[in-house]
This record gives C-alpha cells, structure tokens and sequence, in this order.
C-alpha cells in the first residue's frame, strides 16, 4: 500500500476512533484545504497530513494498511486477462525525526496471491502463457524503510536517490469535493534488477527494472483538520505496474501485470478486513506489530535471489538439417 518510495505506496483510524468528531472551523463554518489545523498549499502542512494518514503520530501505536485488487497480465498484440487476485496489509510506526521536521516511518509488509473465484490463496499456479505448474511466492517484506518530510528526494527501489540538495517541496495535489479531501501521488522508476539474466533466464525480466505506482487517498476535512486526532482513516485505490513476477517464469517475454486494488487505512486490526488479519495471524504473526527501529530494507526480488535458485532454460528443440 504501499510513501513516496516503491511501496509508496500502501498507506495506512483515528487514534480516537470511539471518540466522537470534533474539528476546529474555518471559513463559513467548515473545515477546508487550508484549515484551520493544516494549511495544504504548504510543505509542512502536507508533510503532517500525509504521515497522519500512512501512520500515526503516536510513535508507541501501530497502524495499519490493507488493499484488495486483481492482479491482470497484459502483452503486446492482445488483450488483457485477468490472472489472479492480490490481497494484503502493512504495518507501520512513525517515529520523528531528530533535528529536522519530519519522521521516518517503518513498515511490514504482505501480500497473497488468491484465487479470483474462491477467494482461496494459491501456492501453486498453473501459468496460462506457458502452460506449466509454477510456486507462487507471496510478499513478505519485514522492512520497508522511508522518511516523510517538507522536503523531498527522488526515490529508487526502497531508497532515495540523487544529491540531498536536490530537493523539492512536499505538496500533494488536493481537491476538495463536499466534505471529503482525495490527493494522489505517483512514483515511476527505473532501475538496475537484482536479477542478472545471465544467471536467472527464466525469473529475471531483463537487466533493467521498470516500476510504476499511483495511489489515491480519500479523506473527510472534519478529521484532516481534527488537531486531535494523531491518525486519520482513509480510503483509495493503488494501481502497480511491473514486469512479470519471477515466480511466473516469464522470463523476458514481452508484456506486464499489473495490480489494480481498492485500499484502505485502520487503526486497529478489528477494523480492517477479516480474511487478511486472518492471514496474516496464521502465516506471519509477528507481521502484526510494526517495527520499533530501522532495520535494513530488502526489495522482494533481492530476497527472491538471496532465498532461492535459478531454475535450468528450458531444454531447446534439436535443430532441423535443411533438406538436401
């Protein structure tokens, strides 16, 4: 779900969910995009908005995030098909930073690989463009490290890039319809695949990586602009554009899957959808509490490498002698 790094992606109620509405009042009576708690035409504004929305201020409580979507394949010269679908949740602390404005936040992340038609999870596959039985690898990212601050770096996979002088202020793209406040943040990259072809034939999708998210949030100005309230509820949807998962053993083969999820953020587990805190709870336990200090962060196709081997080409058919 998943800031504005790869996992930008997958944000994460209210600290005070039972606790009734209460917002301060701007203009006409109403709460708006500037106030009266955060003005969002600044950085600074954005900056707390956003960390209250992927996480709480309150560095002692774990928040979460989910999201629910398909999972499409789509290759040049035809149609998409559906493949599959992808559930998952996130963990995640905020703690602030020293110094400077700001905070880091650190994450836990799953995803599962269900049936469209059951809903069950899936550990096997059989892959409709090659027609053979793959293991499906599922997502478990233990941490997932990232800063939200006024100011802002580019991002590459799980980490910034780019001199630290080359900056540029946070302010998302608000629009305010009725009470409600949405924004979307976008993040492309293109960057080096921990999965060497030469060595990985049929998993790697070529030397270089190109990744492309966008998320939408969807929140009510009464809570945004609720100075009491150190976590704010949203809704959205993620959109997650990559090549083929290694596990599909597509190897280089033209084309692309693509996530497309609804999301949402909770401040408790009892209120996030059942069927993946039971997951969660069966398979990864310990993914259930958020991380208390920085860890080194893994991309899942380093952890793709680092835990399993390539699997042998395929054998190549006899060559034909030309007929004399």
């Amino acid at each position: 779900m998943i800031a504005p790094s790869r996992r930008m992606l997958l944000v994460a109620g209210a600290a005070m969910a039972g606790a009734p509405a209460f917002a301060a009042v701007g203009k006409g009576g109403k709460p708006s995009l500037a106030g009266p708690h955060l003005d969002l035409t600044t950085p600074e504004g954005n900056a707390r908005a956003y960390a209250r929305i992927a996480g709480n201020l309150n560095p002692e409580v774990t928040s979460y995030s989910w999201y629910s979507g398909r999972v499409s394949g789509h290759r040049p010269g035809e149609a998409g098909r559906d493949l599959m679908r992808i559930i998952g949740m996130g963990a995640v602390r905020l703690l602030p930073l020293q110094g400077e404005a700001g905070w880091t936040m650190l994450r836990k992340e799953l995803g599962f690989f269900v049936d469209s038609k059951s809903g069950e999870v899936i550990d096997r596959w059989r892959n409709p463009y090659i027609d053979e039985e793959v293991e499906v690898v599922h997502l478990a990212n233990p941490a997932i490290n990232s800063t939200i601050k006024p100011y802002v770096r580019e991002q590459g996979l799980y980490e910034a890039v780019g001199a630290p002088e080359k900056t540029k202020p946070f302010v998302l793209p608000w629009i305010q319809v009725g009470d409600r406040a949405m924004t979307e943040m976008h993040t492309h990259i293109r960057a080096k695949n921990p999965l060497d072809p030469a060595k990985w034939p049929r998993e790697s999708s070529g030397a270089q990586i190109s990744i492309s998210d966008a998320n939408s949030f969807n929140v009510t100005l009464a809570d945004l602009q609720n100075s009491r309230l150190d976590k704010v509820e949203s809704f959205g949807n993620w959109v997650h554009s990559r090549p083929w998962q290694p596990w599909m053993l597509m190897g280089q083969a033209e084309g692309h899957i693509q996530y497309s999820c609804f999301t949402g953020s909770s401040a408790s587990l009892e209120r996030m959808p059942p069927q993946i805190v039971a997951l969660a709870r069966a398979r990864y336990p310990d993914f259930l509490d958020a991380p208390r200090e920085i860890t080194k962060a893994e991309s899942s196709l380093a952890r793709y490498m680092r835990t399993r081997t390539p699997k042998p080409p395929l054998p190549q058919p006899p060559a034909v002698s030309p007929v004399q």
